[in-house]
């Protein structure tokens, strides 16, 4: 029997650029905004915080979309 995975749940976490330490490394700061649709599109994802990006303190860094599985043996 094959495994087959099976999507439990989607989140979204929105990276942003706060500055640089004393080191002139960056400074990021993390911001989940929590569950998401499972068939969100990548594409509508990142229009979405790209739209959320125009109002944050801070320049969003990166966009991570997390879904999260359990694998059975189908």
């Amino acid at each position: 029997m094959a495994a087959k995975s099976i999507k439990l749940s989607s989140t979204l976490s929105i990276v942003e650029k706060t500055g640089l330490n004393k080191q002139g490394k960056e400074i990021l700061k993390k911001v989940t905004l929590g569950k998401i649709a499972m068939d969100a599109a990548d594409q509508d994802v990142y229009d979405v915080v790209k739209t959320v990006g125009d109002i944050l303190t801070y320049p969003v860094n990166e966009i991570q979309k997390v879904d999260n599985t359990v694998i059975t043996n189908a």
